[in-house]
């Protein structure tokens, strides 16, 4: 499987608000879920389901999120 150096990592706090703080600029709700995958990507985050819209609606909730998607046990 082919992952481009993609690993299991956790996310920290400040990165997940930079992330979303990021993906808030984009004005239309529908797109910010392909922005927080290109911000994913970027910083070497594995794949993973683009989030609902509720989720990319509300900063602190989409913080929440992937805080969640990314922590390691």
């Amino acid at each position: 499987m082919e992952n481009r150096g993609m690993t299991d990592k956790s996310m920290s706090r400040t990165l997940a608000i930079e992330i979303a703080t990021k993906t808030m600029t984009v004005i239309n709700p529908a797109n910010r879920g392909l922005r927080v995958l290109d911000l994913l990507e970027k910083h070497g985050f594995r794949r993973v389901a683009e989030p609902d819209l509720e989720i990319v609606s509300d900063r602190e909730r989409l913080v929440a999120w992937l805080r969640d998607a990314f922590r390691i046990a």
